[in-house]
């Protein structure tokens, strides 16, 4: 297993700029001549007119994808480039469109400020790397890369992490989340046995504490997993309870409904203590007990003072009591004021992060289910049930995409503007709300979207030009959609597959190179991480039943009509000195594009606007006009990022 890891793979970084920009990006976005299922708009429906893809049988061939990170000047034809200083740049802009989210700049004070730019990478230990020493003597373990199942052990360590930071590094990542890593009798270790015991299988302590000097070292941040709704049946409290009976000093750490408490041998939803999900190996902890309770919190603490971790993501921590997690919150931050606390909560929650609440981020799973179901484009999606049927993916327009995401930003937003003081301003800003389209819980987003690259790299994109840390589950960036291929289940299990270096021949090259591109144009576009969004206008000339633009007399209502599946919004600032604005669109319509767009931007006329990324076929320059505007013609499954010339990027 030693010859399927290597400290570098090929990837080395200098010392003195470990986070040096790509050069310019050529990948490929895969356009597949597929139907759109979405139906036509009634005949009476004049208003809001739009295009509907029609089906075809062309093949529309491969669409290659510029990326251009802002210290990288490139001047070929007809692509984005990074120009001059532009005499007519005036301070300030006038604001358009609908602003959802206010700009949230560099804030010094604020210790917690690091994590809005965080572009995190998510890993599952035993599936990520090897030890490159080999596995530990006398261990069985499945071979790497074999089919997974739900008990077996490929042997991933932490010593396989570190030997891969120049990898992960490479990509963009300025931030590592690891699913647990305490003492486990599970491959994922959420059925711990000692919380504050590293899995010796993993490497134990010696190597945990590497690994986060390492990552340190190079600047970047590590978020680690915590499960501590309940424990595995080989906790040493919960093996007191069946050793001791009621005699165990521990009993009242756990919720036995009778006794002799059975925990083996004993069917699902026929098992005599309260349970996780009623699973026999995962007893509750009674977090009325006071011992349980200073024992979880005595954990947060002692893993952000003995190895320096950057922060906890909790897991499911719906079923803890609020006024717990406030406190395990303050008792952390008393340890290291910039650790982060991010809860695992699905739906719109928030009176749940922020000052004066639980945690200072989520996992916004919301983004996930609006941008896949964008990007789907109508498309079919497979859907994932592995989380109990909370994340479902249903195929929405632009519009839908707005209504849904604005919905869900509006309501972070109006809470961190309505409340008041403490660090961050009270109610969390969208800004720190983790964005992300799927993990090691779910199918993976490639398998949902049938294998669609394409529809893949606008997500990525999408992601990385939306506001709050973007994250990125080990394996997405090589093309990894399940263990059992697209035909296949893609839930749990299969989604937890190995990590193929052992098939770096059957990477796809092209993803990857997109991935690192736009993870570094969010590095760099300060915009992308700190500026407000706001809706932009985007309206064509409108178009006859055939698809042809209608003669102006046709349609007296202004003549003019949105695109269906073109998505617009503008990250901005409310002054030029806090920041340059970017325009972001996306058109996900697999068969038509979009004709020649006026998309309304807070721009200043006159000044020229550059591609930071285009897909090919999308101009590189475009002057703002009178009216703020600028003029685009989007191909099917293409995006750009627009801003001004790099000399005027400050940050």
């Amino acid at each position: 297993q030693s010859a399927l890891t290597s400290s570098t793979r090929g990837y080395s970084l200098d010392a003195d700029d470990t986070m040096t920009a790509t050069s310019a990006l050529t990948s490929a976005l895969n356009l597949a001549a597929l139907r759109s299922r979405r139906p036509a708009t009634a005949p009476g429906d004049r208003a809001r007119r739009i295009l509907h893809s029609r089906s075809s049988s062309k093949n529309l061939g491969r669409l290659p994808v510029r990326v251009f990170a802002a210290d990288t000047q490139q001047t070929p034809p007809n692509q984005g480039t990074w120009g001059d200083w532009n005499d007519l740049v005036k301070p300030g802009q006038s604001a358009t469109g609908r602003v959802v989210v206010t700009p949230s700049p560099t804030d010094p004070g604020n210790p917690l400020d690091w994590w809005k730019d965080a572009i995190v990478y998510q890993i599952f230990p035993d599936r990520f790397a090897p030890d490159p020493a080999g596995p530990q003597p006398g261990t069985s373990l499945d071979p790497w890369g074999s089919t997974p199942t739900i008990r077996s052990f490929q042997g991933g360590s932490i010593k396989g992490i570190t030997a891969n930071l120049d990898y992960i590094q490479s990509l963009g990542i300025n931030t590592i989340y690891t699913t647990p890593v305490f003492l486990s009798t599970a491959n994922h270790r959420y059925h711990p046995s000692d919380f504050m015991k590293v899995d010796p299988m993993l490497g134990g302590e010696d190597a945990f504490r590497e690994l986060i000097d390492e990552v340190h070292k190079r600047g970047m941040r590590f978020v680690l997993d915590g499960v501590f709704n309940h424990t595995g049946r080989g906790h040493w409290a919960f093996t007191s309870l069946l050793d001791g009976q009621e005699q165990s000093p521990y009993k009242g750490w756990f919720l036995p409904k009778s006794f002799p408490v059975r925990a083996y041998d004993v069917e699902r939803y026929h098992v005599n203590y309260e349970c996780w999900w009623d699973l026999p190996d995962l007893p509750k902890l009674n977090f009325d007990n006071e011992g349980v309770r200073e024992h979880i919190l005595d954990v947060g603490e002692w893993w952000v003072k003995e190895f320096n971790i950057d922060g906890w993501r909790l897991d499911y921590p719906i079923e803890i009591p609020n006024e717990f997690w406030k406190e395990y919150r303050r008792r952390v931050r008393a340890v290291n004021p910039g650790a982060v606390t991010v809860g695992e909560l699905f739906g719109v929650r928030p009176d749940c992060v922020g000052e004066g609440n639980h945690f200072d981020s989520l996992m916004n799973y919301a983004f996930g289910t609006c941008s896949l179901g964008f990007v789907g484009c109508g498309f079919e999606l497979r859907q994932d049930d592995a989380i109990g049927g909370e994340y479902q993916v249903i195929a929405v327009d632009a519009q839908g995409f707005k209504d849904n995401f604005g919905e869900v930003c509006a309501a972070y937003q109006k809470a961190h503007t309505e409340s008041k003081g403490g660090l961050g301003g009270g109610s969390a800003h969208p800004s720190m709300l983790m964005n992300l389209f799927d993990s090691h819980d779910t199918a993976r987003a490639l398998w949902m979207l049938q294998g669609d690259t394409a529809a893949l790299k606008m997500l990525l994109l999408m992601m990385a030009c939306a506001p709050g840390p973007s994250m990125l589950y080990q394996g997405t960036e090589v093309g990894q959609t399940s263990a059992n291929g697209l035909k296949g289940a893609g839930r749990d299990p299969a989604n937890r597959e190995a990590f193929p270096w052992h098939k770096e021949d059957e990477w796809d090259v092209d993803l990857l190179e997109h991935v690192r591109g736009v993870n570094h144009l969010r590095r760099d576009l300060y915009a992308l991480r700190r500026g407000g969004l706001r809706w932009c206008d985007a309206t064509r000339q409108a178009r006859a039943p055939d698809g042809s633009e209608a003669p102006k007399e046709l349609n007296p209502e202004e003549g003019r009509e949105e695109c269906e599946n073109l998505l617009a919004w503008e990250r901005f600032f409310d002054s030029r000195d806090d920041g340059v604005d970017a325009v972001c669109l996306f058109h996900s319509g697999r068969v038509e594009g979009t004709g020649v767009m006026t998309v309304r931007t807070g721009f200043n006329p006159g000044e020229t606007l550059v591609a930071a990324y285009t897909s090919l076929g999308v101009e590189g320059n475009y002057t703002v006009d009178a009216e703020g505007c600028v003029k685009i013609s989007m191909p099917p499954q293409s995006a750009a990022v627009l801003t001004l010339p790099r000399d005027m990027h400050k940050k």
